[in-house]
């Protein structure tokens, strides 16, 4: 079996997880007798360990090879799974779902990481950016499978199909690594410092970062406002706009798939540098025309096309970061990730600031600004410089 198609099974399984408890917070906490609210915490005990967790299992990859982590990482989540769905306490629950975060996080970026110790930087970009199909489809299915699930056979339901699928994923990549990849480079007596040192050594490093967590927080920020959003400039409410709230927000995942499936024609029409400034772009247009459309379906369609914009800025950003340091890839892939994670996390506290102050508007109009400013940096400051091959030898 080819190695992407690995990947691509722990990747899914990672993304299925990732969504799961949100359709099930009010029958658990009926179960368990605990208040929504309290049921709800179960998304941040698996968000903030999935957070944290990366910057240190991106160097146990590079320490002990990428794949080995991998391998241990999904089987990590599917026990810790199953240890959920039979969880006599909502205690015991909160914490499988720490553990579970944990071992999740790490398999993205060990993932990516993959990818960029197996594939030639000429077709990185396309075999990440098809990467995100797995990742987003799994993202999307994992909350659908779990409100349909508890709806037939109740909430242990979600999460032992959720185990089903790490279980498949885990018995693929143990049985059907190739041997030669079990056997990668790896760089067992370097230290966590020595590892991010070399990431360091990059000047482009400290930029990349920088950007992706004010990307994390521009694309990001408003998406718990939503609702709030459409209210003000639908003139909509009542129950209905739960439902529009979620067709609009999704309809940013499915322009993601959509740029998964063309991101080889995109790159061969764009290029690297031409696609990161339309992305950013078009992607500022779609926020500020929010800020003006009266009507939902409308926004939804702004929506899509933002989805689609901001995984040609994304992927491309994706792509550089695992070149940052080939002997140390795995550090540098996983903070990358972490620091999108941390944009997501900050991200609504300035837009609802924003919002607040200044109204929906020209809070939008303020982000749109923000993400064209952030497509020229990202350009002039990672894209247009040099790969500088002292730094990157480690």
């Amino acid at each position: 079996m080819p190695v992407f198609l690995i990947y691509a099974a722990c990747a899914f399984a990672s993304g299925f997880a990732l969504r799961l408890v949100d359709p099930i917070v009010l029958p658990v906490a009926a179960h368990f007798a605990v208040t929504p609210a309290t049921a709800a915490m179960l998304n941040t005990a698996y968000a903030l360990p999935y957070a944290l967790a990366q910057p240190f299992l991106g160097p146990l990859g590079d320490r002990f090879g990428m794949q080995r982590c991998i391998q241990i990482c999904i089987a990590g989540l599917a026990l810790t799974l199953a240890a959920g769905a039979f969880a006599s306490s909502f205690a015991f629950l909160f914490a499988t779902r720490i553990f579970a975060g944990i071992f999740a996080g790490g398999l993205i970026p060990l993932v990516l990481a993959g990818l960029g110790d197996t594939y030639a930087m000429t077709e990185r970009q396309v075999m990440i950016g098809r990467m995100l199909f797995a990742i987003i489809s799994g993202q999307m299915l994992g909350s659908v499978v779990s409100g349909f699930a508890n709806v037939a056979f109740g909430w242990h339901s979600a999460l032992i199909i959720a185990s089903a699928v790490g279980t498949l994923a885990a018995i693929v990549a143990w049985t059907a690594m190739p041997a030669a990849a079990q056997r990668d480079a790896s760089v067992p007596h370097a230290s966590f410092a020595a590892l991010y040192g070399r990431v360091f050594a990059n000047p482009k490093a400290a930029w990349l970062y920088a950007a992706v967590m004010l990307e994390g927080a521009l694309f990001y920020g408003l998406f718990p406002f939503m609702s709030e959003l459409l209210v003000a400039t639908t003139a909509r409410g009542g129950n209905a706009i739960s439902i529009e709230t979620g067709i609009v927000l999704g309809a940013f995942g499915i322009g993601g798939l959509l740029y998964a499936a063309s991101v080889r024609r995109l790159l061969r029409l764009l290029g690297v540098r031409r696609m990161c400034l339309l992305g950013s772009a078009a992607a500022a247009a779609c926020y500020a025309a929010l800020a003006i459309s009266p009507l939902w379906w409308l926004d939804a369609a702004a929506m899509f096309c933002a989805g689609v914009a901001f995984y040609m800025l994304h992927n491309s950003m994706q792509t550089e970061a695992t070149e940052l340091a080939p002997s140390a890839r795995g550090s540098a892939v996983a903070l990358f990730a972490c620091g999108f994670f941390v944009g997501q996390g900050l991200g609504p506290l300035v837009f609802g600031g924003l919002l607040h102050a200044l109204g929906p508007q020209v809070a939008l109009v303020i982000v749109a600004a923000a993400i064209v400013l952030l497509g020229r940096g990202v350009v002039a400051r990672v894209i247009d410089r040099p790969r500088v091959a002292t730094a990157l030898a480690g």
